[in-house]
C-alpha cells in the first residue's frame, strides 16, 4: 500500500479518543500537560478529541512480560552455540559448549527474560500464568476494539516520564519496565501506533505521544501524525543531552 497518499494536512471530522487512565497517576505532570496540549490541537485543527476509558493499565504489564518472556525463553533455546548464535572458546566437552555460550553470549536482562519465561511454561506454572495472560490479551484487544467503533484513533502518552540516564534504573529492572506501561498494551492487541514528537520539558529532553489505530487502518495513523508535523513548529526544538 502507498501511505504516502495518507500524507494530506487535514484531521477534520477525525474522531480521537483520549484515556482518562493514561493520565493518571504515575504520569509526569509536564507530559500530561504535552499531551492535554496536542489534543487542543487537534481540536483547533477540526478534529473531535474527547476523554474516554480505557482500564487496562494495570492489566497490560504483568500480561506483556508473561507473554515475551515466555516466547523469548521458546525462541531462544535455538541458541546453544553449535546450530545458532555465538559459541565460546573455553569448553572440554558438548555440556561446557551450551553452558558457557549461553553464559557468556547472554547480557543479564536477556537471561533474567529467559529465567522467569521458563518459570511461567513450567509444568505447574502453565496454566496460572501463561494461559491466564493469553485470556487478559484477549481481553485487552476486545477493549480496544470497543473503543474503535468509535474512534479513529486513541492518543496516549508514549512514555509516563521523559528518558533517563543510561544505566540508571539497570539495578530497579521492575522500575524500568514501568517505562513501557503506555505502550505494552498496544503490542499485546497487535495494533499499529506510531510516536510523535511533541515538545521538549523543562530539561530540554523531548516528550512524545502516541497515536494508535485500529488493525490494517494504519493511514489514519500517518495522516493525523503529518497534521500535526504540518501544524506545529517541534522540528525545530533541539533536546538538550547532558554528559
Amino acid at each position: 500500500m502507498d501511505y504516502t497518499k495518507s500524507l494530506v494536512n487535514d484531521v477534520k471530522g477525525m474522531k480521537i479518543g483520549l484515556p482518562r487512565e493514561f493520565l493518571a497517576e504515575g504520569v509526569s505532570e509536564e507530559v500530561r500537560n504535552a499531551i492535554l496540549e496536542v489534543a487542543e490541537k487537534y481540536r483547533e485543527l477540526g478534529a473531535e478529541v474527547e476523554e474516554c476509558s480505557l482500564d487496562v493499565g494495570k492489566y497490560s504489564l504483568a500480561t506483556y512480560y508473561i507473554i515475551a518472556c515466555a516466547e523469548a525463553s521458546s525462541n531462544l533455546g535455538r541458541f546453544d552455540g553449535i546450530r545458532y548464535g555465538y559459541r565460546t572458546e573455553n569448553f572440554e566437552n558438548l555440556k561446557d559448549i551450551y553452558k558457557n555460550s549461553r553464559s557468556e553470549g547472554f547480557g543479564p536482562e536477556v537471561k533474567r527474560r529467559i529465567i522467569l519465561g521458563t518459570y511461567v511454561l513450567s509444568s505447574g506454572y502453565y496454566d496460572a500464568y501463561y494461559k491466564k495472560a493469553q485470556k487478559v490479551r484477549t481481553f485487552i484487544k476486545n477493549e480496544y476494539d470497543k473503543l474503535f467503533e468509535k474512534y479513529d484513533l486513541i492518543l496516549t502518552p508514549t512514555s509516563p516520564t521523559t528518558a533517563f540516564k543510561l544505566g540508571e534504573k539497570s539495578n530497579n529492572p521492575l522500575e524500568m519496565y514501568m517505562a513501557d506501561i503506555c505502550t505494552v498494551s498496544v503490542n499485546i492487541a497487535g495494533l499499529p501506533g506510531m510516536n510523535v514528537p511533541a515538545k521538549l520539558d523543562s530539561n530540554g529532553l523531548p516528550i512524545g505521544f502516541l497515536l494508535v489505530g485500529n488493525s490494517f487502518e494504519e493511514e489514519k495513523i500517518f495522516r493525523a501524525a503529518y497534521t500535526y508535523e504540518q501544524n506545529t513548529n517541534f522540528r525545530e526544538n533541539k533536546p538538550t543531552f547532558k554528559k
